[in-house]
């Protein structure tokens, strides 16, 4: 079974026989700067916050998380003698918290405000594992627990910690999404969407990769997307399905509301989950009003709303990708996808009103960010981060990013 991957997002879709426009950035004009944008860009070295343009670190590069609304980086040190914490503001990257906690532990999941940290045991099948929260004065609750927990992230009031509980412990084949009550420490299942507690032996089983997740601010809602498998599928892996309830299924958006605690599966149909996972990607608007899953392979998107949650259609992407993993976003209005692959680049219109475009960033995507209330997209490639005009693809800057595995996101400062 594989581990699941963070990091770190209604109307209809312009179809495939769309005329599409193009651009090569490397006819555009010379690069102008973008002084100020700051970028969160995962490295080989871990997260790190820079200055575009000029590639300043504003926050050195180390393994850290961050929170939902991306707004909050944590961090931990092993000093020999115990946990060193830091928490750091974005996107200026100034500390506004610290603590030391004992013993060796890795920082899983931070709260949407910033407040709590969760660490555990290092990953891996095991038997026994130990959660800690701490905040800024240091720890605050440790529990040890039976069974092979990860934590998942925490509700809004700070008093359950959500945890992925895979089975069997020492030997995982299949998962489930159950609540850590941190003041009895007791580990209890999620409420239906009807707010009902889910009777024992009724709690769904999942298996496959948590490809991406994207946080719902409005709506206190974490959207997990999950694939089958990673890889290639056996005969039996698709009889058997993502959930033992859907067999026909082999992937699905798993709804987890951080309010209510009550978890709820989005089904998509084929071929959604069938092909390679790392060519799926989820993103959300600004607004909250549009959420898209893409298949880059097969070309298809999957729109759903986010109030219902529901699949509204499936429509064709309007442009191929290429190969490699899948990257998208939508612009803070919800008026546009953005889709990366390969070393393309596609802007589809979500209304009915525009034509698609598709243009070259000039080498492999890794990653992709919107600046809000702006025209431009940052791209992740090679050893940089350039910026785009999102309608031409026309070069903008480029800021040179040592060891860049993917942009994050982009702030204007």
């Amino acid at each position: 079974m594989t581990n699941r991957r963070t990091v770190l997002q209604l109307a209809g879709l312009t179809g495939a026989g769309a005329v599409l426009g193009a651009c090569d950035s490397g006819t555009a004009a010379k690069p102008k700067a973008t002084p100020g944008d700051l970028l969160i860009v995962e490295t080989k070295a871990g997260l790190s916050v820079v200055e575009a343009g000029t590639g300043k670190a504003m926050v050195p590069a180390a393994p850290s998380i961050i929170t939902g609304d991306r707004t909050r980086l944590v961090r931990t040190e092993w000093t020999g003698k115990g946990t060193k914490l830091a928490t750091y503001r974005l996107p200026g990257g100034e500390v506004v918290a610290g603590g030391v906690i004992r013993d060796k532990l890795d920082a899983r999941v931070v709260s949407a405000d910033g407040r709590l940290v969760a660490l555990a045991s290092p990953a891996g099948p095991r038997s026994r594992t130990t959660i800690a929260v701490a905040d800024g004065s240091g720890e605050r609750i440790r529990v040890d627990l039976i069974g092979n927990l990860e934590p998942e992230a925490f509700d809004v009031t700070g008093q359950y910690l959500f945890v992925l509980d895979y089975l069997p412990p020492t030997a995982p084949d299949r998962y489930r999404v159950r609540a850590l009550d941190l003041h009895s420490g007791k580990v209890e299942p999620l409420l239906n969407r009807a707010k009902a507690v889910l009777p024992p032996g009724a709690e769904e089983e999942m298996r496959g990769q948590g490809r991406q997740a994207v946080y719902d601010t409005k709506r206190q809602q974490l959207f997990t997307l999950y694939t089958h498998q990673p890889d290639h599928l056996h005969s039996r892996d698709l009889l058997a399905g993502a959930r033992d309830s859907a067999p026909h299924v082999h992937a699905f958006v798993h709804t987890l509301h951080l309010g209510q605690r009550w978890a709820f599966c989005i089904d998509l149909p084929e071929p959604f989950g069938v092909r390679a996972a790392e060519r799926h990607a989820i993103a959300l608007s600004g607004d909250g009003l549009r959420l898209c899953v893409v298949d880059a392979v097969t070309g298809t998107v999957a729109v759903i709303d986010p109030e219902g949650l529901n699949v509204v259609r499936t429509m064709p992407l309007s442009a191929p990708t290429g190969d490699g993993p899948a990257t998208a976003a939508v612009t803070a209005d919800g008026q546009r996808l953005v889709v990366g692959g390969g070393d393309k680049v596609v802007v589809m219109p979500l209304g009915g009103s525009g034509s698609p475009t598709r243009w070259s960033p000039g080498s492999q995507v890794r990653g992709l960010a919107l600046l809000d209330g702006a025209e431009r997209a940052y791209v992740g490639q090679d050893g940089a981060v350039t910026a785009h005009d999102l309608t031409t693809g026309g070069l903008l800057s480029r800021t040179v990013v040592p060891g860049l595995v993917s942009v994050r996101q982009a702030v204007a400062r």
